[in-house]
């Protein structure tokens, strides 16, 4: 039996268990399940490149957010609504993926062209609203697309991984390369 901790502020302790499904010998937390990468939230995964299999030049901190699909129903609603359900009823997890000198170049370069997008959409739709040309729509329609361009250009394009589900104790991730999910041990739970 185990003493209780004397210090009732502490954090709680992480047990074999809970890494590991129950009848699973993998000492790592971390899974694979069809194209996802299932892993617990205290794993840490393999130190190779998620989207390459090569070795990794580091580690990117990503905090993911997650919520059940029929939370957009909120939409139908409002804004608001939506938002507010997403914040109560979403999860959130930590993790630190591995990623080698050509994927962080790769991800700087998108987030680079994206934010380079951004402003130039920004200076056009100032410049536009500024002039007093009548010719004022030709600069701010197509500033108004290129910023929506540029925000999505650099969101998916410096997204690495991406959650497809959290729940309490578990993370499944898309986006991760067959190739570093080959080298993993099947989910075994039939969830």
């Amino acid at each position: 039996m185990s003493q209780p901790n004397p210090n009732p502020y502490a954090a709680p302790l992480i047990t074999a268990e809970m890494v590991q499904p129950s009848g699973h010998h993998s000492p790592i937390g971390v899974w694979r399940k069809g194209k996802l990468l299932v892993m617990h939230r205290a794993a840490m995964l393999p130190d190779r490149c998620v989207k390459s299999n090569e070795p990794a030049a580091g580690q990117l901190k990503r905090k993911l957010n997650w919520h059940h699909p029929a939370i957009y129903l909120g939409l139908l609603l409002n804004l608001l609504v939506y938002l507010i359900l997403a914040l109560a009823l979403g999860q959130k997890a930590t993790i630190h993926i591995g990623l080698s000198e050509r994927w962080f170049s790769k991800r700087r370069r998108a987030i680079v062209i994206g934010w380079s997008l951004v402003l130039a959409a920004v200076a056009l739709v100032a410049g536009g609203i500024a002039s007093d040309s009548e010719f004022w729509p030709l600069m701010v329609f197509p500033g108004l697309l290129l910023f929506i361009v540029g925000a999505l250009w650099g969101l998916y394009g410096a997204r690495m991984v991406y959650p497809k589900k959290i729940d309490d104790h578990y993370v499944w991730l898309g986006g991760v390369h067959p190739s570093f999910l080959d080298t993993l041990p099947a989910w075994p739970d039939g969830t």
